[in-house]
């Protein structure tokens, strides 16, 4: 009987084991108290080989978002070295990581020093990276990863996260085009919501969340490098395993896409509709013609995802994309950020670069290549491209007519004490200035990118002299011919950085001595 009662008991432990692997990605949340994360290692991908070799102790995080701020310190106490790498000239000013306690959302929250910080690009560190963690705008995964390529290797592991889809399709198409050995790539999902706090310089943890990857099937390469690649990618995903803030784990893609999905779905159908009506979130709730907007949209992603090659025996997005949880989650999520601005709206607005190819553009390449014709998608994607350039078009513009109100004013003062017989010369003057003015504005309309002439524009109307400095140069470059092409964004920033190196170098600073503490003293940095 004692027998029995132990076999009994052994019951409900070992029924978990029928269960697929990462089938606990998909379970309804309930308010029991969660166990602590497990790793599952499912054994059509990682064989139980694999997870004798050792541990790699140093992972590379490329990226400048909350999202890589937050991975870079979880993983900061399962690594012996983490390294964020940065593809910015300029780095972020958030440095510190802020959880919240669970109840109350006024409850005092806790702080915590990142004790990974920013490193900008270095051209000369040839070192390899064998784990690196790609985490930015889906827009700019394919520049960052082009600044460190020459450090990855055949066995290197490498998760891209970003927001959308298809965006590792165009990483392998344009920097891994057979003129570079392909490493080992990941995608990665993380349901954490994230967001940065201006007030205390910090990326600020809203609600906990799972990290989903996901390998891509590997056909071309020799037995010895699948197991040295497949080594290395069991050692990346245990690593995030053992980080209890992540709660990484392994998936297969149709399961992975379906915890993704949900997102991407309400970036492709919410934030158009938004952008289109410049609506919140909620008065999408509140207006019909825009509800219908929504539904011919989901309908055209959800035909598109049902006819997808890959996705045909999965019964995972087939039931999601069939049933009426997909209508739920997106009207949930409108509901949970029913007073906050659309983000694309806000991109729109200032004339920012968006992600509208990786969502709605994604579903209308995979749609002409199965023979859809996703009209909607297409009417929206056009708009809001077409919305984008208006709005850089008329920042342009305002800082053009500023630029001519200043030199207006600033000719009015100079020539306001003059005689009136002078009137006639200064009128020629006058004429001579603007047409020297137009004349540069040609020029530098023609060496710079909209982008880079929309930065310069702010800076003069910050600081007028640092602007025409950096103008006399660009024009000085351009008429001697050594300019090849036009001056992107970056490229003008490493300028003015040399310029304000320059200007660093012919200061004059005059000590003086003082035999007290003043602490009146301070408030001269103001």
């Amino acid at each position: 009987e004692s027998e029995r009662q132990k076999a009994s008991a052994a019951l409900p432990e070992a029924r978990p084991a029928s269960r697929s692997p990462w089938a606990a990605a998909l379970d309804t949340p309930t308010r029991r108290p969660q166990p602590s994360p497990k790793f599952y290692v499912p054994s059509v991908l990682l064989p139980a080989e694999a997870s004798k070799s050792p541990s790699v102790h140093k992972i590379h995080i490329l990226g400048e978002d909350e999202r890589s701020k937050f991975i870079a310190h979880a993983l900061s106490g399962v690594y012996e070295s983490v390294e964020l790498l940065g593809w910015k000239r300029t780095p972020s000013r958030y440095t510190n990581i802020q959880k919240t306690s669970k109840g109350h959302r006024r409850e005092t929250s806790k702080f915590e020093r990142n004790p990974i910080q920013l490193k900008k690009p270095d051209e000369e560190d040839n070192s390899p990276i064998d784990h690196l963690v790609i985490s930015s705008k889906a827009f700019g995964a394919e520049s960052s990863l082009d600044q460190y390529k020459h450090r990855l290797r055949e066995d290197t592991t490498v998760c891209v996260m970003t927001e959308g889809l298809g965006v590792l399709d165009d990483v392998r198409a344009k920097i891994f085009n057979g003129t570079f050995q392909m490493p080992n790539m990941l995608l990665g999902h993380m349901s954490h919501k994230l967001a940065f706090n201006r007030n205390y310089n910090s990326v600020k943890q809203l609600k906990g969340g799972q990290l989903l990857m996901t390998p891509l099937p590997t056909t071309t390469v020799s037995h010895s490098s699948i197991e040295r690649k497949t080594e290395n990618r069991t050692n990346f995903v245990e690593s995030f395993g053992r980080a209890r803030q992540l709660r990484g784990s392994i998936t297969e893609y149709d399961s992975w896409l379906r915890f993704k999905l949900p997102s991407v779905i309400f970036a492709a159908v919410a934030d158009p509709v938004c952008v289109l009506l410049d609506l919140p979130y909620h008065g999408l709730l509140q207006n019909p013609p825009a509800q219908r907007m929504m539904e011919r949209l989901l309908d055209e992603i959800t035909l598109t995802l049902e006819m997808l090659p890959e996705l045909e025996s999965s019964t995972v997005v087939r039931d999601y994309v069939r049933g009426n949880l997909i209508k739920r989650q997106l009207y949930k999520n409108i509901m949970a950020k029913r007073d906050a601005q659309s983000s694309l709206l806000y991109q729109v607005q200032h004339g920012h670069q968006t992600d509208i190819d990786y969502l709605n553009g994604y579903f209308l390449k995979r749609a002409k290549r199965i023979g859809l014709d996703l009209r909607m998608n297409k009417l929206m994607t056009d708009m809001v491209k077409a919305k984008t350039l208006q709005t850089r078009q008329r920042i342009n513009t305002d800082i053009r007519k500023a630029r001519l109100e200043q030199l207006k004013a600033q000719q009015g003062a100079s020539g306001g004490g003059g005689s009136g017989g002078r009137s006639g010369s200064n009128g020629g003057d006058e004429e001579n200035s603007r047409k020297q003015e137009e004349a540069r504005q040609h020029i530098l309309n023609q060496i710079l990118h909209p982008e880079a002439a929309d930065r310069l524009g702010r800076i003069r109307l910050v600081k007028e002299s640092r602007a025409t400095d950096v103008e006399n140069r660009l024009i000085m470059l351009a008429q001697s011919g050594q300019l090849r092409q036009k001056v992107t964004e970056e490229q003008l920033k490493d300028l003015l950085n040399a310029v304000a190196d320059k200007k660093e170098e012919e200061k004059i600073v005059v000590s003086r001595r003082k035999g007290w503490d003043d602490d009146d003293d301070d408030l001269l940095d103001l």
